[in-house]
């Protein structure tokens, strides 16, 4: 594995054109987003991605997510696209978006886990699209970590999990979000969200007159990816909710009984607790960037517990909460 972080190389340009020429000949590279860390392979060459799913550990009926570098591409991969759909893509695109459709008949299967369907999306990242140019390949490319454990947002964190099986690491760690793509089921006359992220459902309705959130539980899944746990540390994570007072209250009761806990609140909460491990945020923005790199801290300081403060579901709040109770399967305190 070669490890490559842009602050501390004279050539960055160098590294993303030998990443692209691993691309090519049916390797794995890891790379930022604006979202977490991908692990990309050629979309269209079955072995490399079936490196992939070795690589995570992922089941093979969990399709991947397609990355490319120009609007238009969505042509080549994907079939029946709907007005809306162009229309979404053209305001969220670059950006944290993937769309589910049909996949054309002459595109790879491999990324779909065997599905008619296929996801797309086109990253608002310099790096992560000039590699998909460079390369001259879709990349299909789900988080850099492995399945079932936390998304990386760190260049060391996708080398804990990936050091053996990654050929290049291109590690930047500038990612605004730090929370995965929305993606939405996009074969029908309007957006259903299958999962949540940073393009809301407000949003998206705003945009098409109407979208709403996939009911998992309704019925059986959707797709295949959506059966599946992922965003869960080592640590058991609680969920704090109440006013300041009982969230307050809650934690400092909860200390008492000196299991070693992490804390993840907003700076206001903070004060009002006396515990050695805490990691706080100031906005929603910041809560999602430190996320998963907060939970992954918790865990290399051994922490059994991690409580974590319920933010508002607004804007992306919606989506962090969603991983919260992802990560704390439920639970709160």
């Amino acid at each position: 594995m070669k490890y490559y972080e842009k602050n501390q190389i004279e050539n960055w340009d160098k590294a993303i054109e030998e990443a692209a020429q691993v691309i090519r000949k049916g390797g794995l590279v890891a790379f930022p987003t604006e979202t977490v860390y991908g692990l990309g392979a050629d979309a269209q060459n079955e072995q490399a991605v079936q490196k992939i799913y070795v690589a995570k550990g992922r089941p093979a009926d969990n399709p991947l997510i397609v990355h490319i570098a120009h609007k238009e591409d969505l042509m080549k991969i994907a079939k029946d696209i709907s007005d809306w759909v162009l229309h979404v893509t053209e305001k969220y695109w670059p950006g944290p978006l993937s769309v589910v459709l049909n996949r054309r008949e002459d595109f790879c299967s491999a990324a779909s886990a065997g599905l008619s369907t296929v996801a797309v999306r086109m990253p608002d990242h310099e790096t992560a699209l000039a590699l998909i140019e460079r390369s001259e390949r879709y990349l299909a490319a789900p988080s850099a970590n492995i399945s079932g454990r936390l998304s990386p947002t760190k260049g060391r964190h996708v080398a804990e999990d990936m050091r053996e099986h990654a050929d290049i690491i291109l590690a930047q760690d500038d990612l605004v979000l730090g929370l995965e793509s929305t993606v939405i089921d996009a074969r029908g006359s309007y957006p259903v969200i299958l999962r949540t992220g940073c393009v809301t459902c407000e949003m998206l309705a705003a945009n098409v007159g109407r979208a709403e959130i996939y009911d998992a539980a309704a019925e059986k899944p959707l797709l295949p990816g959506m059966k599946y746990v992922h965003y869960r540390p080592r640590a058991t994570v609680m969920i704090v909710d109440g006013n300041l007072e009982e969230k307050s209250e809650k934690i400092q009761n909860f200390l008492e009984t000196e299991i070693k806990t992490g804390i993840f609140c907003s700076e206001k909460l903070s004060k009002n607790i006396q515990c050695k491990d805490v990691v706080t945020y100031r906005s929603l923005n910041e809560a999602a960037q430190k996320f998963y790199a907060t939970l992954r801290e918790f865990d290399e300081k051994g922490c059994r517990k991690i409580l974590c403060e319920k933010v508002e579901q607004t804007g992306i709040g919606e989506a962090l909460v969603n991983r919260m109770e992802n990560a704390a399967e439920g639970r709160y305190l």
